[in-house]
């Protein structure tokens, strides 16, 4: 063989050994960057789970990586009713306003046979597949569709389906590391699901308690729930944080609570009470605090009871806090209370009208009441008196499945 035969050969064999080389380190660069990206999104979707953060957010999270291993276009979560159908909660993609109207049933689909099942799969070629179900709406095009369970301990919660349009295929590797984020999100949505049941019971109970805090003192019917808006009306006309405008709100509907631990006859005979008895009404304030200060989701409410009896001037009880020692929500609460009872069928005083309501509250601002606050519910006595005039449904306030986000 002559010399520049060997010398070509040499250079082609170089230049096969680097195309592979290439190949190879772009394939490892390729591996390590996806691999990246995974323990990335997997830290943070960790981070969100246990900071409690929205579905929707987490779920964005999600979708963000997902997209970037999977090279898929849509996604959709399907939450379980627990009875037989899957409810699009979450979809992104192209055909979002399509998707969000489907209600497959359990068996319907590939996201029905993979809750059935309970077990992953994926499926190319969907559109010629007799599993799925066409979406009204959307074109037969060539699709890929990649369906998961989300299951926690024993229970179904529902089916995450990614799907790819324009012929794409779904493979193995994608469906491993799918399963990565699926543990994560079937915690996140176990959980975000307990919360919603512990604060469905709080909110019963709390209703429970104010019911029967009423049902004691029955000329006050409805009182809690009144001072409750007037306490929110005046903390965001203060344009005071989301956190106290919670706690005023939330605060306004508890804060007679400590009257269940008061005698019914006492509560019925202001007028006749002697001091012995007008001390143990007093205390109301504090068998309150007691009632809610272990509840982990009212912390941010307990003082607020506590405190709502304080007066600017530092007269007040159970403390004689005074000014800015008093939380601001305690004293908002001070001046809607007063509002709604004097305005009310009162059994110590006669009722007053909301213009007659105000000028007691500046005869008693700075001394009492915080001057702020009275001047914020003067300018807003308007809404109040929309606020007082309208029927009371007793419980609304509570059905608010964000009421205790803020706190």
């Amino acid at each position: 063989m002559n010399k520049p035969l060997i010398f070509v050969l040499i250079i082609i064999l170089f230049a096969i050994f680097s195309i592979v080389l290439f190949l190879a380190n772009r394939r490892l660069y390729n591996r390590i960057r996806e691999q990246n990206i995974i323990l990335s999104s997997s830290k943070e979707l960790s981070r969100m789970m246990y900071q409690l953060v929205d579905q929707e957010a987490f779920f964005k999270e999600m979708w963000k990586t997902l997209k970037q291993i999977t090279n898929a276009d849509e996604f959709t979560y399907f939450r379980f009713d627990k009875v037989d159908t899957l409810i699009p909660e979450f979809v992104d993609g192209v055909y979002r306003e399509q998707i969000i109207k489907v209600r497959p049933h359990l068996g319907e689909g590939l996201s029905g046979k993979v809750a059935l099942e309970r077990k992953p799969r994926f499926l190319n070629n969907a559109d010629k597949s007799p599993l799925t179900q066409h979406v009204p709406g959307t074109p037969k095009d060539d699709s890929a569709l990649l369906a998961y369970p989300v299951i926690f301990g024993s229970d179904l919660y529902g089916v995450i389906l990614l799907t790819k349009l324009g012929g794409k295929n779904f493979n193995e590797k994608e469906l491993k590391n799918v399963e990565i984020f699926m543990n994560i999100a079937s915690a996140h949505i176990a959980g975000e699901s307990l919360i919603a049941t512990v604060r469905s019971g709080l909110v019963d109970m709390l209703q429970a308690l104010i019911t029967a805090v009423e049902l004691k003192d029955t000329y006050t019917a409805g009182h809690s729930l009144r001072v409750s808006k007037i306490a929110e009306l005046i903390a965001t006309e203060l344009k005071l944080p989301q956190k106290e405008i919670a706690r005023s709100k939330i605060g306004g509907l508890l804060h007679d609570i400590g009257k269940i631990g008061i005698d019914e006859k006492i509560l019925k005979e202001w007028d006749v009470l002697s001091e012995e008895e007008k001390t143990a009404i007093s205390k109301h304030p504090e068998y309150g605090y007691m009632l809610v200060k272990n509840v982990k989701l009212l912390n941010g409410v307990a003082e607020t009871i506590l405190y709502h009896h304080e007066w600017y001037n530092g007269k007040g009880y159970p403390k004689g806090l005074k000014g800015n020692e008093i939380p601001i929500s305690s004293r908002i609460i001070l001046v809607a209370d007063a509002i709604d009872a004097m305005t009310s069928r009162n059994l110590l005083n006669p009722k007053k009208n909301l213009d007659e309501t105000i000028a007691e509250l500046m005869r008693f601002s700075g001394t009492q009441f915080d001057p702020e606050i009275v001047t914020t519910a003067i300018n807003a006595k308007e809404k109040i008196a929309e606020i007082l005039n309208t029927p009371i449904n007793n419980g609304a306030a509570l059905d608010d499945e964000s009421l205790f986000e803020n706190l």
